[in-house]
């Protein structure tokens, strides 16, 4: 029996030639490329040039001093772009042409998260303290071109579990989800490993994964509803050999309830980022020259 190929497995050169063919995904994929220059680099250098342009507000939480830093993790905290590429070609290569329009609308959906959370990002950036670690090139990379200004939302939660969902809208659409559900299981089990992988490497707080949720459901309640987001978290950390038992229910227990306390702040909120603004307001500000932002580790 021939072995069953994994989306993980697939190169990503090949990906992004295979989504270039195609006329519509090529346009979606040039504005997804510009939104992601504007609203995610572009506001987050303005900020580290112009320091005051926004408030920088500390987002950690007590439960990530539970999680340990994991440096193997990079690899994985780092795919999650090539994650969606991966998956919208799959798509291509599988049903060609009948899913150009659908598969282009994925690849917009991408470029549109970041100008999204970007709503919060313009009215208040956020950071938490992580470790610099030299002992890897990733880490050297992220520490030289990461400002780490915009963690709530986290836009790698976003992306994974956008990428998720939509690639399981599709595929029911055309009618597959039967003969793809190894696929579909596939690509949320890796939505998990990225969301954890933020904790790991110490590039987001706890508190940024339930802000990340709601943004999604706030952005498209019928592809993330509540339902959705407890089927994701209850598998958090389920395998992990990094975490204990109290911790790992802990830090579900903590997304979970602040998910919901963000669902019911919308409804009496004039705008769905006024919640995570609120949020942010809550928690100090963090002034340059005062506090390091990282301490560093040998």
């Amino acid at each position: 029996m021939k072995k069953r190929e994994h989306i993980a497995d697939r190169s990503v050169l090949f990906s992004v030639f295979k989504l270039l063919q195609y006329k519509k995904i090529r346009k979606a994929g040039l504005f997804c490329a510009g939104t992601a220059l504007r609203d995610f680099f572009g506001l987050q250098y303005k900020q580290k040039i112009i320091p005051k342009k926004a408030p920088v507000y500390w987002v950690d939480h007590p439960l990530d001093e539970r999680i340990p830093f994991v440096p193997e993790q990079v690899d994985i905290y780092l795919d999650f772009v090539y994650f969606w590429i991966r998956s919208a070609a799959f798509l291509m290569e599988r049903f060609g042409e009948a899913a150009e329009t659908e598969v282009a609308r994925f690849v917009e959906d991408m470029g549109r998260l970041y100008s999204f959370a970007a709503e919060v990002y313009r009215r208040g950036f956020s950071t938490t303290r992580r470790p610099r670690y030299f002992k890897k090139l990733r880490f050297v990379i992220i520490h030289t071109f990461d400002p780490h200004l915009m963690c709530i939302p986290s836009l790698h939660v976003m992306v994974v579990c956008r990428a998720y969902t939509r690639f399981k809208a599709i595929v029911e659409k055309l009618g597959a989800t039967k003969s793809l559900a190894p696929y579909i299981d596939e690509l949320k089990c890796g939505a998990q490993a990225i969301t954890e992988s933020i904790l790991y490497v110490k590039q987001h707080s706890v508190n940024c994964i339930p802000a990340a949720f709601y943004a999604l459901s706030a952005l498209d309640s019928a592809l993330f509803p509540p339902e959705e987001m407890e089927q994701f978290s209850q598998d958090l950390f389920a395998d992990s050999l990094h975490l204990d038992t109290e911790s790992r229910e802990a830090i579900i227990d903590h997304i979970r309830k602040l998910y919901y306390e963000f669902i019911e702040q919308k409804k009496t909120a004039a705008d769905w980022s006024d919640v995570l603004v609120s949020f942010l307001e809550t928690k100090p500000i963090c002034i340059p020259g005062t506090k390091n932002l990282a301490q560093t580790v040998i």
